[in-house]
């Protein structure tokens, strides 16, 4: 009898239990499923506004500015493409852009896809307001970066890009995440781990409209850290106004410790905007002339001409060479620029004078190995270091380099050439500020750098190297550098100023038949004590004297007004 009651009690447990759950399942299934969609949870990412940048005074070049993003949450959609018709007419944009954002950026149903950035205020605003027609849809406030000078620095700051592929995998272990904001080029990449923060999130409820009914979570981002540069603002947008457009490059720095107050490459782009102009540019507006653009030094390496003969003994500053416009060496004729001649000329007025055939016969009697060394000990044919991404390496001939790569003897004329800038021979305009530098300071290879050792930088292997030179011999070229200004002869007395004195070199380099010549021109001021040294280039500029030194001289010049 218990037995049969317990079967009984049972087999009513199993019925109603059965019965509960065929009502929850099947007869109130569909309400607590869209209960469920009503009140699902939505992970939302808060970008971290990135770190500023400033100049030496604090000026801000690179900085953040509200802006806002429109994204879209598949699973809530009710019509994704009604809701794109939508959008595309409240922006102004093209429905097509707004496709094809979504296909790209699309990672699950139930996560945001952002389908374009860069919104205004005024459209964000409607977008909210029309919140109820387009469910899924909703704005996250995006800070967007403000480049406040436009083309001036952008070859030194960088711009900024969503991270790829390649790049993603590399960063992955630091951090770095899918869709993350990164540094692409200058500062902003050589200090993305610097600038970029970290970023926030919150978890929160929404209904089936997309509507927030809570937060449930939140993780506050946190900002980015501020950099500082050695730059002056007011320098620089100086230095690349005076370029106005033409081809070429300019560096303005300290002699004494590396620090550069100016480095422009012109053309230049604006990072502000789609760079898919500058890609297209055959002016190259991308390519930063400064550190990448590789030409033959010309005149200027008469310098290292002159301190590699002076410190073989091979000359002294009072040797002196008879130029009647050219000189010949073997059954070759090579010329010099002064097709008259020179006359009688020593080495400050070589100097002065840019006279090749006394060049011609200081590298001959000190040898092309000689120089090549003297070369490389003043940092030619190898980076300076700076921190900026693709710095080309520049290239020093030899005599064992044109036996092995050309398959050729090195000749006398060979030599002749190298004596004075021309032949295989590539240089940056930052590695000839470098060796200008050495010159203006005595004798020490100074690391060209572009941040301040400030709060969040600390920089390493910044230490000058003493160059085995005799102080003398420094001294002999920097006399011959100075008349380059002062004698009525000199070849860029163009430069003279009222203000402070200069000294300087000028280059003229023969680029072909026809095509007007590259032109440098290369100095440092006061004449004695020199707080500021500069290399400035112009692709196809003519003589380095004119428009070259048309640069350098009001440049100079600001600067010194500055300081007064």
């Amino acid at each position: 009898m218990r037995i049969k009651i317990l079967q009984i009690f049972f087999a009513i447990l199993f019925f109603l239990t059965g019965s509960w759950l065929y009502y929850l399942q099947v007869i109130k299934g569909p309400f607590y499923s869209d209960l469920s969609f009503r009140n699902s949870i939505r992970l939302l990412n808060i970008s971290a506004p990135r770190g500023n940048i400033y100049d030496r005074s604090g000026k801000l070049i690179a900085g953040n500015t509200l802006s806002f993003g429109v994204f879209i949450v598949p699973q809530e959609a009710d019509d994704i493409d009604s809701e794109m018709e939508n959008l595309s007419g409240i922006l102004g944009v093209s429905k097509s852009l707004l496709e094809r954002n979504y296909k790209r950026n699309k990672t699950a149903s139930f996560a945001p896809c952002e389908l374009i950035r860069g919104v205004s205020k005024k459209a964000a605003i409607s977008i909210e307001e029309s919140r109820f027609e387009m469910p899924g849809v909703l704005v996250k406030e995006i800070p967007f970066r403000n480049y406040y000078y436009k083309e001036v620095f952008s070859h030194v700051v960088g711009y900024t890009g969503e991270i790829g592929p390649l790049e993603l995998e590399l960063l992955k272990p630091y951090g770095y995440n899918i869709k993350d904001m990164i540094g692409k080029d200058g500062i902003e990449r050589f200090c993305d781990r610097i600038l970029r923060g970290k970023n926030g999130g919150m978890q929160v409820q929404v209904d089936n409209r997309g509507r927030e009914v809570r937060v449930m979570s939140y993780r506050k981002p946190r900002s980015g850290k501020n950099v500082y540069l050695t730059f002056d603002a007011g320098l620089q947008k100086l230095v690349y106004n005076l370029f106005d457009g033409r081809k070429g490059a300019a560096i303005f720095m300290d002699p004494n410790n590396g620090e550069i107050f100016s480095l422009v490459s012109s053309p230049s782009y604006d990072p502000n905007e789609s760079l898919a102009k500058a890609v297209r540019s055959e002016e190259s507006p991308l390519l930063n002339r400064a550190i990448m653009g590789v030409y033959p030094p010309g005149s200027v390496f008469k310098l290292i001409t002159a301190m590699a003969a002076l410190e073989t003994k091979s000359i002294r500053p009072d040797t002196g060479f008879v130029c009647l416009g050219k000189l010949n060496i073997g059954r070759d004729e090579f010329s010099c620029w002064n097709k008259d001649g020179h006359g009688y000329v020593d080495l400050e007025k070589a100097i002065a004078w840019s006279c090749n055939v006394y060049f011609y016969h200081a590298g001959l009697l000190t040898g092309a190995e000689k120089i090549t060394e003297y070369a490389n000990m003043f940092g030619l044919g190898r980076k300076t270091g700076i921190e900026l991404f693709g710095e080309s390496s520049g290239f020093v001939p030899s005599k064992e380099w044109k036996r092995q790569e050309k398959k050729q003897t090195w000749y006398p004329g060979d030599t002749a050439n190298f004596s004075i800038g021309q032949g295989d021979m590539m240089v940056t305009p930052l590695q000839i500020a470098a060796v200008v530098a050495s010159i203006a300071n005595g004798g020490f290879l100074v690391r060209p750098h572009v941040l301040k050792p400030a709060g969040n930088v600390a920089l390493t292997n910044l230490d000058t190297e003493e160059l085995k030179v005799a102080k003398e011999n420094i001294e002999s070229i920097r006399r011959g550098m100075r008349k380059v200004i002062e004698d009525p002869d000199g070849t860029g007395n163009r430069a003279a100023s009222g203000i402070v004195s200069v000294s300087a070199k000028t280059g003229t380099v023969q680029v072909g038949p026809g095509i007007r010549p590259h032109g440098w021109f290369v100095g440092f001021a006061p004449s004695v004590n020199p707080k500021i040294c500069f290399a400035v280039f112009l692709e196809n500029g003519g003589s380095g004297g004119d428009a070259a030194a048309d640069i350098a001289k009001p440049a100079v010049e600001y600067w010194f007004r500055k300081k007064q």
